[in-house]
């Protein structure tokens, strides 16, 4: 069948009921979309409808909780989660409004697997990743100079097939080492030694064999702001007059920011790519972007960059990404899509500032330390550092909140600290959180605080963290 007869058919499918088709299946059709769009060369269509497809149950729950608890009236994040609001009537556009309202120091990057036609005939069984193949990256600049300057991207990356082992099973695996439990000291330490090795030998391969000549698009923006204008005249002189895109303009700069990860050989592929068949600019701007390296790549190596929220598809969650080399030197958050990024910028604009949420130490805050009682060191330093640097914080130390304190700890404070096991929500229910009008931000500082459970089947992964953004309130926690 002709591609865009199955574009129309899916189109036309999910605008009948976009918020009524169960999330799997809309996941699933918006991927389809994404990879028929990337194909026919349609990048920005294929960047909405890869946006579409993450974190669709989320939204579905978010919008239900709201509708429950706000009898009807409507609220700003309820709107940006809507697949009927304004942004999602008008798609392409209403994406680039939502970006344009964020931070312009934030970049997005999304991870999004391709679609398994063998999936859609298997059960899944929890905990067990598909094979890692073809996957799509995309970077999303924020701000109002988005349309001037700079322009969603989208490039399509694949998993090497002669590599030893599959990244994600590999990160699975290492989580199961870290877990051992049974042995001596000796043979426990030893087994988590062996797993710290292989964490960090995978994270320094992510980039050379996940993105290679495409690690530039996973970068930062340069806070060096002459720095940043020093690479993108040189790019500017060098392609001078030649009918371009913004997006191709675009993609120049980046490689040459982030050429001191790239070798000679992926900056000249990367490129071709870039102007697909335009061979003499292809050479023209390579001759221009090696030299970029040459001169500046001990100062590019260092340069501090602006936040990083990414954006991952399931069982991506399980891969370190904020530990690999080209992420070093970024602040990275992740997010569980672009309509909760926007939904949570929303929340909280007024003390976002430079790209970074404010926190008012002065401001009230409660925490919970050790409350199993089988944490000492906790219990001997945290609540010391406290004293010393917050003395009017207030909370409870060595014993179990009731779900009364807690309840008031989460609707009456402005910053909430949780140093235990786990989440907390052995403590409260997880489902009553996201019933509630939460107030403070979350430090939720216990071992898998934010882990997401593979259920199995179809269904998103899911974890406690959820509730808190079903809350739209902002996260800090353990992986």
């Amino acid at each position: 069948m002709d591609p865009t007869c199955i574009i129309d058919k899916l189109n036309k499918t999910l605008e009948h009921a976009p918020g009524l088709i169960n999330g799997p299946l809309y996941s699933m059709s918006q991927k389809q979309l994404g990879e028929l769009y990337f194909h026919k060369g349609n990048n920005l269509e294929a960047c909405y409808h890869f946006s579409e497809s993450h974190a669709v149950c989320l939204r579905l729950l978010g919008l239900l909780d709201k509708a429950r608890n706000e009898v009807g009236e409507k609220s700003d994040s309820s709107e940006r989660l809507s697949f009927r609001s304004q942004f999602a009537k008008e798609g392409v556009n209403g994406m680039l409004k939502r970006l344009e309202e964020m931070p312009s120091e934030w970049t997005i990057i999304q991870l999004t697997r391709a679609v398994d036609p063998n999936e859609y005939f298997s059960i899944r069984q929890p905990n067990y990743s598909p094979k890692l193949k073809d996957f799509f990256l995309t970077r999303f600049p924020c701000g109002t100079e988005l349309l001037k300057k700079n322009s969603p991207v989208c490039v399509k990356l694949s998993w090497p097939e002669d590599a030893t082992g599959d990244l994600i099973q590999s990160f699975l695996n290492i989580k199961e080492k870290l877990g051992q439990r049974k042995g001596t000291s000796a043979h426990i330490q030893k087994i988590r030694n062996e797993a710290s090795s292989d964490v960090e030998r995978l994270c320094r391969e992510i980039g050379p064999m996940c993105f290679k000549e495409w690690s530039c698009l996973v970068l930062g923006k340069l806070m060096n702001k002459a720095l940043e204008d020093e690479i993108r005249e040189a790019v500017d002189k060098r392609i001078g007059n030649a009918d371009i895109s913004i997006r191709q303009r675009y993609m120049c700069y980046l490689i040459g920011e982030g050429s001191c990860h790239l070798e000679n050989g992926d900056i000249e592929v990367a490129l071709y790519q870039v102007f697909d068949g335009n061979e003499s600019l292809a050479i023209n701007v390579l001759e221009c972007l090696i030299r970029i390296k040459e001169t500046l790549e001990s100062r590019l190596h260092v340069a501090a960059r602006h936040p990083v929220l990414l954006v991952l598809d399931d069982h991506f969650d399980n891969v370190s990404w904020e530990c690999t080399p080209l992420l070093k030197r970024h602040p990275v958050s992740r997010v569980f899509s672009l309509h909760v990024a926007h939904a949570l910028f929303t929340s909280h604009k007024d003390h976002i500032k430079g790209g970074l949420r404010e926190i008012n130490e002065n401001e009230v805050c409660y925490y919970v330390v050790n409350p199993d009682g089988n944490l000492p060191s906790v219990e001997e330093h945290i609540p010391k550092f406290f004293r010393k640097r917050f003395p009017q914080w207030i909370g409870i130390i060595g014993k179990k909140p009731t779900e009364e304190e807690l309840i008031k700890a989460l609707t009456e404070s402005n910053t909430y600290v949780y140093c235990g096991h786990g989440s907390g929500s052995q403590y409260i229910a997880s489902e009553r959180i996201q019933r509630l009008k939460v107030k403070p931000l979350q430090m939720l500082f216990g071992c898998s605080s934010v882990a997401l459970k593979d259920l199995g089947g179809h269904t998103e992964m899911y974890g406690d963290v959820m509730e808190f953004a079903i809350a739209c309130r902002l996260v800090i926690n353990l992986i």
